[in-house]
């Protein structure tokens, strides 16, 4: 029993001594953004059908719709561009406003 308690006691004190791990230890960009979240993301002016259709509700009719309007009415100036594309209102725009991004 002594050995058990002398056991658990030398695992505890190796457990809180160990340096702890941070919540958040993704690398930041230049801009202070995470590189994750800005890889994850999609330019909308670049991307294909395909990547758009990874967006939250975005299939291949509204990835078509999105690559057309950029096709004929030139690059996204800005994300709540997409709203005058065919299918995308207010609520779809809230769905994937942060999976977006549009170089300036």
């Amino acid at each position: 029993m002594k050995k058990q308690i002398t056991s658990l006691l030398v695992f505890s004190a190796l457990v809180l001594a160990a340096p702890s791990i941070q919540a958040n230890t993704t690398p930041l960009n230049s801009s202070g953004n995470s590189t994750s979240a800005v890889a994850s993301q999609i330019d909308l002016n670049t991307a294909t059908v395909t990547e758009l259709q990874r967006l939250p509700g975005v299939g291949i009719s509204k990835a078509k719709a999105i690559v057309e309007y950029r096709d004929t009415k030139g690059p996204f100036v800005e994300v709540a561009e997409l709203t005058e594309v065919k299918g995308i209102g207010d609520k779809m725009l809230r769905k994937i406003e942060d999976r977006v991004f549009v170089v300036k």
